[in-house]
């Protein structure tokens, strides 16, 4: 989903909402109490002390013109608010995220599933003259559309029962990572239902703030979520026409490009080398192909479109020449893992065949500690990493290749624990 990355810390002791003082004021007050919490300093307990109480109708003064210069009514911003308090399960949930460190072939297996495959199939059946329809208006293609709508929401069997409303307002109230950034998504959750989009408590999704069967959060169901049946309302949660043109529309709105494919499997001839690909990233497929990389079905590669060379899993791994649209698809979840798996299970629904490069056989994966000290080793050598965040992007595959070919290494980007003992001991 097009989503803000997920609170990791834990959150301090505030519990705004269910403090004794503030649940016993009228429920007007209790709105405004609420609205209290969403720009309250984060780490700060806030007691139910009088001095409290006397002070946050000064500041709902002030964050009252917020939401009212956004275009929200008094009645809708009331309504929004009537009876929430803190959702205690977000506030576990938010603060005790484990860290991913799944491999990317374990991920995809757990998406290209025999079920899935069936299912994507059945709804491009069902869903046919609508996809028909976001194909031609849009220019996305209707299997990769497919494809998101069963990782995000299974067809909408799973996606998500939270109160949207509840959720942002206990992530901005009370954690501590990124509280204005929840707080401006409640915001535009608030929008929504001026623009009556949905009631209140019929907006539903993740805990962490989705939306409906597209998890769009608010924000981005603002700018990209569409009426396709054109029934008066954007409708993510029930109406599956909405569905697919949104997403269908966001991948537009972000660098589709229309009639072409997110990538291609592809072999690497025997003595592929490895340290042409940071000369030929993102350079035309031609080149790619004069290098000997080959499409393993054996058709010709699309000659001067951009290309990419991905090896999920490094040189032992599949590979893969991947275009825009995978940056496009990039962009709904910014994991490889999701990304490959998107355009994976587009392939099979489509009805083309399963991989045919192996994955290894003892895959290992780095953690997100020992990826940021793997990028912390490598801009102390030198190499150009602007973020060290613990994620591996094409920057930080970049500067690994080049490590790895000084160090004399298969130079594949791909970080092993075995890579990382070697590049630690570098000087």
């Amino acid at each position: 989903m097009p989503r803000v990355n997920r609170p990791a810390a834990a959150p301090g002791p505030l519990d705004c909402f269910a403090a004794p003082a503030i649940k016993a004021r009228p429920p007007h007050m209790l709105i405004m109490a609420i609205c209290l919490c969403l720009t309250a300093v984060p780490g700060l307990v806030l007691s139910a002390t009088s001095a409290r109480a006397d002070n946050y109708l000064n500041f709902v003064t002030r964050l009252w013109p917020l939401a009212k210069e956004a275009g929200v009514s008094r009645e809708t911003f009331d309504a929004a608010f009537a009876g929430l308090e803190v959702d205690p399960k977000v506030i576990s949930l938010a603060g005790t995220q484990p860290e991913f460190n799944q491999t990317i072939h374990a991920y995809v297996d757990g998406r290209l599933t025999a079920n899935r495959i069936a299912q994507g199939k059945a709804m491009a059946q069902r869903w046919k003259s609508w996809l028909d329809k976001a194909e031609a208006q849009y220019g996305v293609d209707r299997y990769v559309i497919l494809a998101i709508w069963s990782l995000e929401s299974n067809y909408g069997a799973s996606p998500g029962d939270s109160d949207i409303i509840r959720s942002l307002a206990t992530l901005a109230c009370c954690t501590t990572k990124r509280p204005e950034l929840f707080r401006d998504e409640l915001i535009a959750a608030l929008k929504i239902l001026q623009e009556h989009d949905i009631t209140p408590r019929a907006m539903t999704g993740s805990w962490a703030g989705a939306l409906g069967q597209v998890q769009f959060m608010p924000s981005s169901f603002l700018k990209y979520a569409v009426d396709m049946d054109a029934d008066g309302k954007r409708d993510v949660w029930e109406d599956e026409p909405d569905v697919i043109g949104s997403i269908a529309n966001y991948l537009k709105q972000h660098g589709w490009d229309a009639g072409k494919r997110w990538g291609y499997e592809v072999k690497l001839p025997a003595k592929f080398d490895f340290t042409a690909i940071n000369a030929h990233d993102g350079g035309p497929a031609s080149a790619w192909a004069k290098l000997g990389v080959a499409r393993v079905d054996g058709q010709k590669l699309p000659g001067e479109d951009k290309a990419w060379l991905f090896l999920p899993a490094g040189a032992k791994g599949p590979a893969f020449l991947i275009f825009q649209n995978y940056w496009a698809i990039k962009t709904y979840n910014i994991s490889d893992s999701y990304t490959l798996s998107v355009g994976l299970l587009a392939d099979r629904i489509r009805g083309i065949d399963a991989l045919k490069g192996n994955w290894p056989a003892q895959e290992t994966t780095l953690n997100r500690s020992q990826i940021t000290a793997m990028q912390t080793k490598l801009k102390a050598l030198g190499y150009p990493l602007d973020t060290i965040d613990g994620k591996i992007g094409p920057a930080a595959r970049t500067a690994l290749r080049s490590w790895q070919a000084k160090a004399g290494l298969i130079a594949d980007g791909y970080p092993t624990p075995a890579v990382l003992q070697k590049l630690s001991e570098a000087k």
